[in-house]
């Protein structure tokens, strides 16, 4: 016979059991989340500088040469 659950969800950080309409169990998983989001936009920033220094660099050259 199959248990049934309640209607839930899982954190994100830790995959506990939270209700249903909540992302994370507690402040320190939300704390942490919000530290990781922070660290993709700074990567997502970063590679965008640099890809552009590099387009730039190439260009310049071209134009040298």
């Amino acid at each position: 016979m199959a248990l049934r659950l309640p209607p839930h969800s899982h954190c994100r950080i830790c995959e506990d059991i939270v209700p249903e309409d909540e992302e994370f169990c507690s402040e320190e998983c939300a704390k942490e989340q919000k530290a990781r989001d922070y660290a993709q936009r700074q990567r997502g920033f970063t590679s965008f500088a640099v890809i552009l220094l590099v387009m730039l660099g190439v260009f310049g050259l071209s134009l040298i040469l």
